[in-house]
């Protein structure tokens, strides 16, 4: 009497709604449970249908593999993890490591300019001693020529308020001191200038440096660009140009065909032996039809 209970119970049986009885099978088709009296019936004569504890099993089965799958793939997305755990923490290390010696390293340049900077302005401050010293010496020097030119003129008024006779027998002294004198003429000393090279400032520019072409587009007819596009000249012979609206009319300008909104940069511009010219930059806004005042806002010497 227990049995059909206990089995049951252990199975999870339900009651069919239809027929009043267990439902002991399971219909794969449909997925759902059947009793004995649904087997018989026509809509589940093709079914594969097998009993509850059967397709139970089954199911188990299919679960466990899929439960199989799911843990390796935990396992891989796990290693994934730990790995980008562990890079994160040695992106870290070395980050800190890194900024130690970038801190140590440029450190050790503070420090070699420091010693640069304490050895140029002792070689400044010896130069100027040396050069003072000698200046000083030709300071002295030239006061007391002066005082003897003074001393001399003075002689001089004296003997022309002398009588004749004395001025004329003490005159021939007076001359002999006055062209002694003046076969002198006042030396300046040579000194070397003081300079103090600052040593990898070229270096420190050139990682600013920018190449610098010439825009044709920009050019005033009057002036021929290089090939290269780095050198221009004033040409005598007006070129016959299009009409472009890019291109200046009055003023001999080119600009540059590089532009800059922000940064910093260096370059270098060798005028020749030309000694009227003006050199900036200047916005795009600039005027380039009529004529140009270099007091624009515009243009910035």
């Amino acid at each position: 009497m227990l049995q059909p209970h206990l089995l049951q119970k252990k199975m999870g049986l339900s009651t069919c709604d239809q027929h009043g009885e267990q439902e002991m099978f399971f219909c794969e088709e449909d997925q759902r449970p059947l009793c004995v009296s649904c087997l018989s019936a026509p809509e589940h004569k093709d079914h594969q249908v097998l009993p509850l504890e059967t397709a139970a099993d089954k199911c188990k089965k299919k679960l466990r593999e899929r439960w199989n799958i799911l843990q390796k793939k935990e396992e891989k997305f796990q290693t994934a993890l730990d790995t980008l755990r562990r890079r994160k923490e040695q992106f870290t290390e070395r980050t800190y490591t890194l900024k130690e010696t970038t801190i140590s390293e440029y450190g050790k340049i503070h420090q070699f300019l420091w010693d640069e900077e304490y050895q140029c302005l002792q070689n400044l401050e010896q130069q100027s001693r040396v050069n003072v010293v000698k200046l000083e010496e030709k300071e002295h020097e030239l006061t007391q020529q002066i005082q003897n030119l003074q001393q001399v003129k003075f002689e001089v008024e004296e003997n022309l308020d002398k009588m004749p006779l004395e001025m004329i027998q003490d005159m021939p002294g007076t001359l002999k001191k006055k062209e002694e004198l003046l076969l002198k003429k006042p030396v300046l000393s040579y000194i070397f200038w003081p300079t103090c090279p600052v040593r990898g400032m070229r270096e420190i520019l050139m990682s600013f440096h920018r190449d610098i072409t010439f825009d044709p587009e920009s050019a005033h007819p009057h002036l021929v660009l290089s090939e290269d596009l780095k050198r221009v000249q004033y040409g005598s012979i007006y070129q016959d140009l299009p009409d472009n609206k890019e291109g200046f009319e009055s003023g001999l300008v080119v600009l540059g065909a590089q532009k800059f909104s922000s940064g910093k940069h260096y370059w270098e511009v060798e005028m020749g032996d030309k000694t009227a010219w003006e050199l900036g930059i200047c916005k795009d806004s600039v005027r380039r039809k009529g004529l140009i005042s270099s007091s624009s806002e515009d243009i910035m010497k």
